[in-house]
């Protein structure tokens, strides 16, 4: 079984030997064979200079749901980077290992009071309270009901933003009212209208009304591009009118923004929408993200636009066509996967690549 039998594979010496190993060719190679690169380029990923990249890796392995991961995102839990911690802890969580609400927990806790004397000092300390905020975010979405505690304390932090993310988590589990963000809605400033949209996006819960009319008819662009963005965590289907206009937008952030919330929105209407927006040729970030959503509900889509897209320089928009060729059925998915996996000068590129490859690998093995 490729990953239940694939703990070897998480060892530092054994990946960067897979790596080192002349490319099998995608043609002649047996699914074990690229599985088992797969899973090397992938572990080694975890070692990578760039936190950027270990966090990809340490988020990938909680989405892969092998538990013969946890060992090595034991040891990300003490990366000097909070970002890659944070997804460690994430994914730790999500294999049901209780390390991972218990890292969560400490991530958000505030740090021994340092003096700030320098500007360097202020923005470090600026910094560690934005990661802390994440971390709280991110109890919120899988921490449940035993992080109620956790985050009822950090309403108390010195840091705005923790407390606001506090707030944010708690709401989304239920355990506190929505109502500040929905009247921050209404605020004169158009700042704290995309600020409370995206909020209410996290929360998932209250205050739909009032993101489709700003998504309708806001004045302000960023705030349209909020709310419509924050309309996919909502399942209401007058919403889904509001997207599909919000498509034809005059600005191009909102036009994406709706096209996000659609792909998050798996129902006959929002296809129809994306299917039909395809066919319009829009920019390449926004077709890239509507191809992503359709092939991940099994609608055909032509792998041209994600084929091309990975011979170019922007690495976000290489990511988007990874989405796309890893919900593609077929054979040129699989092998477009294994050519970026193998040759990407990306590294966060490679390492999603690998991710997608050893899931659709663990699919076709699965009885």
């Amino acid at each position: 079984m490729l990953l239940l039998g694939a703990a070897a594979a998480f060892a530092p010496p054994a990946a960067a030997a897979v790596r080192r190993k002349a490319p099998v060719a995608v043609s002649t190679a047996s699914p074990a064979a690229l599985g088992r690169e797969a899973l090397g380029i992938l572990a080694a990923s975890a070692a990578n200079g760039d936190p950027e990249v270990r966090a990809v890796a340490a988020k990938s392995w909680g989405e892969l749901g092998n538990r013969a991961a946890i060992p090595p995102l034991k040891r990300a839990l003490r990366d000097p980077n909070p970002d890659v911690r944070i997804a460690a802890a994430a994914s730790l969580q999500s294999l049901g290992d209780v390390e991972g609400l218990l890292a969560l927990m400490d991530e958000i806790k505030p740090p021994k009071s340092e003096a700030v004397t320098t500007p360097v000092a202020a923005l470090r300390g600026m910094a560690r309270d934005a990661a802390r905020a994440r971390a709280a975010l991110q109890l919120g979405l899988s921490g449940g009901s035993s992080a109620v505690d956790a985050l009822d304390a950090a309403l108390g932090d010195p840091s705005g933003q923790v407390r606001d993310a506090a707030a944010i988590a708690l709401a989304r589990l239920g355990k506190a009212d929505a109502s500040q963000f929905v009247a921050a809605m209404k605020d004169p400033d158009e700042g704290m209208r995309a600020s409370a949209a995206r909020s209410l996006g996290l929360i998932g819960r209250e205050g739909e009304d009032e993101l489709e009319k700003a998504a309708a008819s806001d004045a302000s662009a960023t705030v349209r591009a909020a709310a419509a963005e924050a309309l996919g965590a909502f399942s209401d289907p007058s919403s889904l009118d509001v997207l599909t206009k919000a498509l034809g937008d005059k600005s191009g952030r909102v036009q994406l923004a709706a096209a996000r919330a659609l792909a998050r929105r798996d129902v006959p209407p929002s296809t129809a929408a994306l299917q039909k927006l395809l066919a319009d040729s829009p920019p390449a970030p926004i077709a890239l993200t509507a191809e992503a959503a359709l092939a991940a509900r099994g609608v055909a889509v032509d792998l041209s636009l994600p084929e091309l897209t990975l011979g170019l320089k922007d690495p976000d928009l290489k990511i988007l066509a990874v989405e796309t060729l890893a919900a593609a059925p077929g054979g040129k998915a699989e092998d477009l996967l294994a050519r970026t996996m193998r040759g990407d000068p990306d590294a966060r590129v490679r390492a999603l690549a690998a991710a997608a490859l050893v899931r659709r690998l663990s699919k076709k093995e699965a009885p």
